[in-house]
């Protein structure tokens, strides 16, 4: 008995930190991402297209810690551990800035 409950309380644990790890790069990623005005000139014509940019960014940053909580809450509803599953937000974190970033660039340059 005993076990099983320093097992579940390790499992907590182990889900907080990814949970905060999770938050604070989806943090950091969005305070990065007006650096993307420092791609684009300001009397480009393509300039107009930041938002675009940041749009897709900041939807992609929000839309990893929608999969991680499903996710979570998927595990949750089968009981079973839920362990580092947040972290599955950063590679998605990463894709959008870096989605973001490639949309700056390309549509920037028109």
């Amino acid at each position: 008995m005993g076990s099983a409950v320093s097992r579940q309380l390790a499992d907590l644990m182990r889900a907080g930190l990814a949970a905060l790890l999770a938050l604070g790069f989806g943090w950091t990623a969005a305070v990065l991402v007006p650096l993307y005005e420092f791609l684009v000139e300001d009397g480009q014509p393509g300039s107009r297209y930041l938002p675009v940019a940041y749009g897709i960014a900041w939807t992609g940053i929000a839309g990893a810690g929608v999969a991680a909580a499903v996710l979570v809450v998927s595990k949750l509803r089968t009981r079973s551990a839920i362990g580092w599953t947040p972290l599955v937000a950063i590679p998605l974190i990463i894709e959008s800035w870096l989605l973001g970033c490639l949309v700056a660039l390309v549509l920037g340059s028109i």
